[in-house]
C-alpha cells in the first residue's frame, strides 16, 4: 500500500511540473479587465517589459489558494508600477463573478473575465491545460516559464528577479493605481494609516459602505452618514464597495500607505 501511495504521488508531482501552455513564444492578444482597463500584450513587452499571466477560473480550489500568493508578489514587484507587468486571465465568468472572486480571495492585479473581457479567447490561444496556470513572459515574446508551480509569492519572487524584474515598494494610492477612475468613490491617503473615502453621489439610508481587506476580511461595514468617511486601516490593499438598497453600485480598490 505504502509503494503504491509512493507511486501515485510522485505520478501527481510529476503532472504538476509538466508545462500547462505548450508554446515557446507569446501570441499577442488585447483585453479588457473588469475595471474596464485595456491591456495590450506587445505593448508591455516592447516596452521592456516581463509579464506575469495567471490563468484561472473562479470554481478552482488551488486559484483561489494561490490568488493572495500571487498579489503578494505583484505588490513586491511594485504592483504593474515596476518593470514587471501582472495580468489574471479568466476562463468562462463574466465581469461581476470575476470582480467577486477578486475581492473574496485576494487578486487584487488586473483581472480579465473570460466572457466580457476576452479571457476565453486569450486562454484558447495559449492552450492552457489547468488551472491556475501561471506564465512568465521575456520582453523578446519569449515564454521563460509555461508553468511556475505553485505559484506561491517565493516561488514567483525566485522566477521574476532571476529574470531581471526590479522589486519595489507598492506606495501608492487610488488616485494613481492602474484602475478605472470611478467618481463615485475616492481614497484619499490622508496620513498613515488613515484614508478618507468620499462618496460622489447623494446619501441615503439605503445604501451601506463596505471594505475588505485583499484577504476576504470585511474590515468596514457601515451605512455612510455624510459623503466623507474616515477610516484607521493597516498598510495594505483593499476594497471599498457601495451597495444600494443590497445591490454592489460601485467598487474601488485602494491601497492603504
Amino acid at each position: 500500500m505504502r509503494f503504491f501511495f509512493t507511486i501515485i504521488l510522485s505520478l501527481a508531482l510529476s503532472l504538476s511540473s509538466v508545462a500547462q501552455v505548450p508554446l515557446l513564444s507569446a501570441p499577442d492578444f488585447s483585453v479588457k479587465d473588469v475595471d474596464g482597463n485595456l491591456h495590450h500584450l506587445y505593448d508591455y513587452l516592447d516596452a521592456g517589459n516581463l509579464v506575469v499571466i495567471d490563468f484561472f477560473t473562479t470554481n478552482c480550489g488551488p486559484c483561489q489558494t494561490y490568488a493572495s500568493e500571487i498579489s503578494a508578489s505583484f505588490e513586491h514587484f511594485g504592483c504593474n508600477y515596476s518593470n514587471v507587468i501582472y495580468l489574471g486571465i479568466n476562463w468562462g465568468s463574466d465581469n461581476e463573478t470575476v470582480r467577486q472572486f477578486d475581492e473574496q480571495w485576494g487578486a487584487h492585479y488586473p483581472s480579465v473575465s473570460g466572457l466580457q473581457g476576452g479571457g476565453n479567447g486569450v486562454v484558447e490561444l495559449y492552450q492552457v491545460q489547468s488551472y491556475p496556470t501561471v506564465i512568465l513572459i521575456a520582453p523578446d515574446r519569449s515564454i521563460l516559464n509555461n508553468h511556475i508551480w505553485p505559484p506561491d509569492q517565493l516561488t514567483l519572487n525566485s522566477e521574476v528577479t532571476a529574470a531581471g524584474g526590479v522589486s519595489m515598494i507598492c506606495t501608492v494610492n487610488s488616485e494613481n493605481l492602474s484602475i478605472k477612475e470611478l467618481p463615485e468613490i475616492r481614497v484619499t491617503n490622508i496620513s498613515p494609516g488613515n484614508i478618507s473615502i468620499s462618496l460622489q453621489n447623494t446619501i441615503n439610508p439605503s445604501q451601506k459602505l463596505q471594505v475588505y481587506s485583499v484577504d476576504g476580511r470585511l474590515v468596514y461595514n457601515q451605512s455612510p452618514e455624510n459623503n466623507a468617511t474616515i477610516i484607521s486601516l493597516r498598510p495594505g490593499v483593499y476594497f471599498a464597495s457601495l451597495f444600494e438598497n443590497g445591490n454592489r453600485k460601485h467598487t474601488l480598490r485602494f491601497v492603504v500607505l
